[in-house]
């Protein structure tokens, strides 16, 4: 029978769960917390950057400047995808479900290595974190059980 995780994640939390037979439970792996809430002042400016245009000299803003909160959760999605990485080298699963919001999804996904990504069976975008094991179950589609032959 082929293992698969459920890896449930806003930006604050991330749930690993481990799916039994279609009727059984999921086992509650592990919690991973996002513990980088703390603000770093030397990621956040109140104003956008300046440069002079070398054709007119003038000086402008200029933009592409990241938010802590962003790189906050861009490092969260990476330690997600390390744990995950780390068990798919170990065989603790043969496939991957991901539910997550749409923003979290997008990090994860980019986040994960190729090898690990091409182990998504399905992608939920949805913010289940704060549901509790039959919610997210009933949110999996019926067709990862028969893909599983469960």
């Amino acid at each position: 029978m082929k293992k698969m995780w459920i890896v449930v994640a806003d930006e604050r939390r991330a749930m690993l769960y481990l799916s039994g037979a279609l009727r059984e439970p999921f086992a509650l792996l592990q919690t991973i917390e996002n513990d980088g809430d703390a603000p770093d002042r030397e990621l956040e400016t109140d104003r956008p950057g300046r440069t002079f245009s070398s054709s007119t000299g003038q000086r402008h803003g200029v933009g592409g400047e990241r938010s802590t909160r962003r790189t906050r959760q861009e490092g969260f999605a990476r330690r997600i995808a390390e744990e995950i990485d780390r068990a798919r080298k170990a065989g603790q699963f043969d496939r991957l479900v991901l539910m997550c919001g749409a923003r979290m999804l997008g990090l994860l996904r980019e986040a994960l290595p190729a090898p690990s990504r091409e182990l998504v069976l399905v992608e939920v975008p949805k913010d289940m974190a704060k549901h509790d094991e039959p919610a997210i179950r009933a949110h999996v589609p019926q067709e990862t059980w028969r893909e599983l032959g469960r």
